[in-house]
């Protein structure tokens, strides 16, 4: 096989396959991407949006890998077939890929988890480049002569390049080194290893500690900028404060008080705007903290420990201000206005006691109590109501639990599935890497240790798997979807609504609600108003999508409205081994072939 060919001198040039260089510019895409997931393994890890311009990097970077694999793809498949390949060009980018390298380098100094699966992926594309030395060896006795010619003047710079780096003068002598080594690369393509060698250890070894001794400085710098984003949670956690205590304060003169958008609410509607700004501060301590993982060069829990005591702080404040509100609406509220507020109020202490985990603290029970005892026929109504209702719930919680056991057979619990060891069925794995793997292992595992596309398609053997997970939660009334919040591997999300109007007439029944009054207990309340947002004990039912997510990605970008994604008196759970850059988390859509509230069981008309 014969190919044309003229000596290659690398031009130093703008490239298109990064939009910025060392020094990134430019703001965020306004809707940037999905993760990689089982409908399409080849989409980019996000960014956490903390250093402009990460993200556009990122993109820019996932985009030309993908049109580089595909040409040495093509290249690789026509050399083996002894056929012509593009071989100037596939030298033009076997230094590029080396750049690539270094490029991702810089976004893991910034934190970026993608940083890290770019590099993984820029490294294993470069070594798979030296097949075609040994078909290019025509070629090969010219490029030795050019890198020949070259040592003069490369040693020359090489000098220079130790006298800046001497002086402290990283980033320029980067500047002199890294045009000398591209121009290498595109030489060393031609040569086997053992010839190039040589010439570019001249260059790569000090270009080496220079890039690690910059990339240090560089984290420093991007530690110093995250600072004023770990700030922030400061903001929702001082509204929270001042709200609380003006809402409060409001109710102590009258039933209602000013609330979101200029609206006026009774002490229940308090609650829930109580309740909407303890998430909000809840969702910015989380970005903050998870922010402050990316940054932080000492261990989870470490970094953890302020942030711990600040949501600590906040389960204080909040509960506080919901105690505060109960007593302002006792003094406050006529007493025949009671019987219709204190089932409203039970509903939102419900809501939140879910948000909590069944932790609502005993302070805030007592402060309900107390608004109950301020009307005395109330009082008397509900310690009636508790006795009526108490054996029919007994028993319908009973026929329940069976009914759980029975529908839970078969579907093991989420974090076993996800724990399990199986075989890929398919890879997208191009052959140029060699043969994968088949041994058994985790399919959806807590850490990046192959790309990020391999890892997410070895994970679609799993799909129309069953499995069974815990404790839903609706992000929104209206939300076409619930979620189960997240434990260190993984969340849950399931379609919403699920059909169960009959089971909703059964429990208004059992609890004995009309259109008179509402529940009069707090486990009444809770299992009313959890049954009417479906937000359930229990579901199972078959995989139909798992989305790999960079866990600081997931966590430092969270909006406010999906704030139930953790639960509001607890930080995100994180594996406190190794390093936060490399830990995933998996998001798994359900198709429910069950729901299990505590009062009953309903099953899918097409489950199988």
């Amino acid at each position: 096989m014969t190919q044309k060919h003229s000596p290659t001198r690398y031009r130093r040039r703008s490239v298109t396959a990064f939009v910025v260089a060392v020094c990134l510019a430019g703001g965020f895409t306004a809707d940037a991407p999905a993760n990689p997931s089982t409908v399409d393994p080849e989409k980019p890890l996000k960014s956490h949006h903390t250093i402009q311009g990460a993200e556009k990097q990122i993109q820019a970077m996932y985009a030309k890998f993908v049109e580089w694999e595909e040409l040495v793809i093509r290249s690789t498949e026509a050399a083996k077939a002894d056929r012509r390949f593009p071989h100037q060009q596939l030298s033009r980018i076997f230094s590029e890929v080396q750049r690539g390298i270094w490029y991702a380098e810089h976004l893991v100094a910034m934190g970026e988890p993608a940083g890290e699966d770019l590099k993984r992926k820029f490294t294993m594309l470069g070594k798979t480049m030296h097949v075609f030395a040994p078909r290019l060896v025509e070629f090969q006795r010219k490029e030795l002569t050019v890198l020949q010619n070259q040592t003069p003047d490369r040693q020359k710079t090489m000098a220079r390049v130790a006298e800046l780096t001497g002086q402290g003068k990283l980033a320029e002598a980067e500047r002199q080194v890294q045009p000398l080594l591209l121009k290498l690369l595109a030489s060393a393509f031609y040569l086997n290893g053992s010839v190039s060698r040589p010439f570019l250890q001249e260059v790569s070894v000090p270009y080496r500690d220079i890039r690690n001794r910059l990339n240090r400085e560089r984290r420093k710098e991007y530690q110093a900028r995250a600072t004023a984003k770990i700030q922030t949670y400061v903001d929702a956690v001082d509204l929270l404060k001042s709200e609380s205590t003006r809402v409060a304060t409001e109710l102590e003169q009258s039933p209602t008080a000013v609330l979101a958008d200029g609206n006026r609410g009774d002490a229940a509607a308090a609650i829930e705007y109580i309740t909407m700004l303890w998430g909000n501060a809840s969702a910015a301590i989380t970005r903050s903290v998870t922010t402050a993982w990316a940054f932080s060069d000492g261990d989870v829990q470490s970094t953890a420990k302020p942030f711990q005591q600040i949501i600590e702080q906040v389960e204080a404040t909040g509960n506080a201000a919901i105690v505060n509100v109960l007593n302002s609406a006792a003094r406050s509220t006529p007493t025949d206005q009671l019987a219709a507020l204190y089932p409203k109020v039970l509903r939102a202490l419900s809501k939140l006691d879910r948000r909590l985990l069944g932790s609502l603290d005993s302070s805030v029970v007592a402060a309900a109590e107390r608004l109950a005892a301020q009307h005395g026929p109330l009082a008397e109504t509900v310690k009636r109501y508790s006795i009526a209702t108490a054996e029919p719930t007994r028993w319908m919680q009973r026929y329940a639990s069976q009914q759980i056991q029975h529908a839970s057979r078969g579907y093991p619990l989420a974090s076993n599935r996800l724990n399990r060891d199986g075989t890929p069925e398919t890879t997208v794995a191009p052959a140029i890497y060699g043969p994968q793997s088949k041994r058994p292992r985790v399919l959806t595992p807590g850490v990046l240790s192959r790309p990020a596309s391999w890892t997410v398609s070895d994970a679609t053997s799993m799909l129309g798997m069953k499995m069974k997970d815990e404790s839903t939660v609706r992000l929104l009334p209206t939300a076409k979807a619930t979620i189960v919040p997240q434990d260190p591997r993984h969340y849950t999300s399931l379609p919403a609504p699920f059909p169960i109007d009959a089971y909703l007439s059964e429990l208004h029944d059992c609890l004995l609600l009309d259109d008179s009054h509402g529940p009069l207990d707090l486990s009444a309340a809770d299992a009313q108003s959890s049954a009417e947002l479906q937000e359930f004990q229990n579901v199972g039912g078959r995989i139909t999508r798992l989305t790999l997510e960079p866990f600081l990605s997931r966590f430092a970008t969270m909006p406010d409205q999906a704030s139930a994604l953790v639960p509001l008196n607890r930080l995100p759970s994180i594996d406190a081994r190794g390093a936060p850059i490399d830990k995933l988390i998996w998001r798994v859509d359900l198709e429910p072939d069950w729901v299990a509230h505590r009062m009953f069981v309903a099953v899918s008309s097409s489950s199988p």
